[in-house]
């Protein structure tokens, strides 16, 4: 099996005192798992940085194999734009962390290449605060969901149908309820905040809080049956920077 492709390092692992096995998200090929020989040698190891986009071929003798990748190069030095940001950091960190655990090798899915290539791009400017791209942060997540079949549905309230006010999403649908539907039931209900009906840059740090808590209870749901609490490491500093700001 032999293609060429470019794509994102999403992981890398050490595998003997000079070579690692690195994980890339292609963009025609899905995630592909392979050695790098060299791995930390001057060049290498500046290409070999979380979230760069690169160019390489890929080798394998069989398609289960771990194969080989070379003709590594360098298209797009992304991980300058977050290496030096804690908030911006954890957000990646995070991301790939997902997409690592959630998503199959070598399963292609060009939409998942084209929603973490724009959040890298939204990262490349340095006028972006910390709530701006938790914020985007936070859609990414649930555009995840969307891609492997548990989309949140915000279109109408699933009660009345209405198309306005939508304040919750029902727990069990996964569908918006307006407020005045849902009012009486509010304790049951999870908040939606606002801007993630609208592009509205308008919004504070508690409802991000809320944008977290309700991408984090559908991730749960549908796809972190007995998820590791290590891998929400970089979730949870997220919530932690909202946190300490309010101060709760």
């Amino acid at each position: 099996m032999n293609f060429s492709d470019t794509g994102f390092i999403i992981s890398m692992k050490n595998y003997g005192e000079k070579s690692s096995i690195v994980k890339i998200l292609s963009k025609e090929n899905g995630i592909c798992r392979s050695f790098v020989k060299s791995s930390k040698s001057k060049r290498n190891n500046a290409i070999l940085q979380i979230g760069n986009l690169v160019s390489f071929s890929f080798a394998s003798r069989l398609e289960e194999n771990l194969g080989n990748f070379s003709h590594l190069d360098l298209i797009n030095c992304n991980a300058i734009n977050f290496m030096f940001n804690k908030t911006n950091l954890d957000c990646v960190q995070s991301i790939f962390t997902l997409v690592d655990d959630l998503f199959f090798e070598r399963d292609p899915c060009q939409l998942l290449f084209s929603e973490i290539d724009e959040f890298l791009t939204f990262l490349n400017n340095d006028q972006q605060d910390a709530t701006k791209v938790i914020a985007k942060y936070i859609k990414l997540e649930l555009s995840i969901l969307k891609i492997l079949g548990y989309g949140l549905d915000f279109s109408s309230c699933v009660v009345t149908n209405s198309k306005v006010n939508l304040a919750y999403i029902s727990p069990n649908s996964a569908r918006a309820v307006s407020l005045e539907a849902g009012l009486p039931y509010a304790n049951k209900l999870l908040k939606l905040p606002q801007f993630l009906l609208e592009n509205d840059n308008d919004f504070q740090e508690l409802n991000l809080i809320e944008g977290l808590n309700l991408s984090e209870f559908f991730l749960k749901k549908f796809l972190f049956n007995n998820y590791p609490s290590s891998k929400l490491f970089y979730r949870n500093n997220i919530k932690k920077t909202l946190q300490k700001k309010l101060g709760i």
